[in-house]
């Protein structure tokens, strides 16, 4: 693996420069202190620079948004016939946790599956990913990459990775897009010879410190062969059924399509929808397969930690802990490993 040295003070130049050929998305401040990963807009990129973090603060939303936005027209009708709306341009990501590369990487995976999703595919099928591994919890007492195997370093599915050695990053190339990226931007790079065993060290002590949290690997085992009625009914009382853990999840691809016509035009969008939610699972009968809230309870569970390891061959759950930061009532994927893996009641 080749690898580079990147000052950090020249991180904020060097996507100005990239810019030019790039749409970037990265983590910015916005409003009272969220960080969100948001476009940079090219007339006001400095402004937009100036609100970039760099540190290890975790982002409300994980990129996922910028492949399969929460509304999206897929295509208008009117009097000129049928217009598609697919957006393809390119992308270029900076500062994805690697929690989050991995749920990119299933999306994908989901979105390709049986019968390829154009407008995701289209929207990701041109994109740079640089990811920055994390040296502490984004979310303490929330998050379990190392637990679940996808962090805090990412092992594959990048083009760059960025390992915080303090004043300057070592860059690790993941691909040949990435090491096209430093050829096309090499005023900004030094070579990274003799400071891998420095990166190998902060790899070290930061898995120390994330990890290992929860069981992860004997819960999945225990998902397919227990019995977890009594958590999910238990769990699904609490539920306020709000749909936070869903909007905030990486991997949550399920969505709705609604028509809106005006007259002679209009368009078809989709909306983000979700298995907890009672009118998700309805047929055009009324009849519901899931009426419980045990059931859909039951569902969102099942799906992230029994059935994609069966069908995907990998969890669902990628350890990021957003599901419990953003749940008013405790309610956490974390929480309920412990209660599979422990035999406890977390919630």
């Amino acid at each position: 693996m080749s690898t580079y040295l990147l000052r950090k003070t020249d991180v904020r130049p060097l996507l100005k420069e990239a810019s030019a050929v790039w749409d970037i998305f990265a983590p910015l401040r916005e409003g009272v202190g969220d960080v969100n990963f948001k476009a940079l807009p090219k007339d006001r990129l400095a402004e937009a620079l100036e609100n970039l973090v760099l540190d290890d603060e975790p982002t409300l939303l994980s990129p996922k948004t910028i492949f399969f936005p929460q509304n999206e027209t897929m295509f208008a009708f009117g009097s000129g016939g049928i217009r598609e709306q697919v957006e393809s341009s390119p992308k270029l990501l900076f500062g994805v946790t690697s929690c989050d590369l991995s749920g990119l990487l299933f999306s994908d995976g989901f979105f390709a599956k049986d019968f390829p999703d154009r407008y995701y595919l289209s929207r990701s099928e041109n994109r740079l990913i640089i990811v920055k591994g994390c040296l502490k919890p984004p979310r303490q007492g929330s998050c379990f990459c190392a637990s679940a195997g996808t962090g805090p370093f990412a092992q594959r599915g990048f083009d760059l990775q960025l390992v915080d050695l303090g004043g300057e990053y070592l860059v690790e190339v993941g691909s040949g897009k990435g090491e096209s990226f430093i050829l096309a931007h090499s005023a900004f790079f030094a070579s990274g010879d003799g400071r891998e065993r420095a990166a190998e060290a902060v790899k070290r002590d930061a898995t120390a410190t994330l990890g290992p949290g929860v069981d992860f690997d004997k819960a999945l085992r225990l998902m397919v062969t227990g019995d977890f009625e009594k958590n999910f009914a238990r769990i699904g009382e609490r539920c306020v059924y709000c749909g936070a853990c869903l909007y905030v999840c990486p991997t949550c691809t399920c969505f709705n399509v609604v028509d809106r016509a005006d007259g002679g035009s209009g368009s078809r969008m989709r909306t983000w929808d979700g298995c907890v939610f009672e009118g998700y699972t309805r047929e055009a009968s009324g009849h519901n397969p899931r009426p419980s809230k045990t059931a859909r309870t039951a569902r969102r569970y099942e799906h992230k930690l029994k059935y994609d390891p069966l069908v995907a061959g990998r969890s669902g759950c990628v350890g990021c802990g957003r599901c419990l930061d953003s749940c008013p009532v405790g309610i956490g994927m974390s929480k309920f490993i412990r209660e599979v893996a422990d035999g406890t009641e977390e919630m």
